[in-house]
């Protein structure tokens, strides 16, 4: 009998996997829309991947230079630096395909257009 039950388990069809939030936001990317600009390298070894917690200061800036949001002080911010983990936090287009090519210490530009709306992200990743 017991027999019986494992034969009819490996012949019923498999979920599928659902597709992450991420995935499906990284599928809207269109060729060439992002760019990152290495500012001054990192002294890390290796980058980040899913899962692993990074430690970012950020502004976000118009292409115009005009500052929308920052994490810095001197740029209106409270100085207090994002925490996500990736792959589990929402983070926005740009960011979520930018951090994981950065090591400890990066300070990179990445220009995106999100959403219709260009901007201009310069990171200083901590961790």
């Amino acid at each position: 009998m017991a027999a019986e039950e494992d034969t009819e388990q490996s012949y019923l069809p498999k979920k599928k996997k659902s597709e992450s939030e991420d995935d499906k936001r990284r599928k809207k990317i269109v060729p060439g829309s992002l760019m990152k600009a290495l500012m001054r390298p990192g002294g890390g070894e290796s980058n980040p991947s899913d899962g692993d917690q990074v430690i970012y200061h950020c502004t976000v800036r118009t292409l115009d230079g005009v500052v929308v949001q920052s994490t810095r002080s001197e740029y209106g911010g409270k100085g207090i630096p994002i925490r996500n983990v990736l792959g589990k936090s929402k983070i926005i287009v740009g960011l979520l395909e930018g951090i994981p090519t950065m090591l400890k210490g990066e300070v990179a530009m990445v220009v995106c257009d999100d959403l219709g709306v260009l901007k201009k992200v310069v990171c200083h990743k901590s961790a």
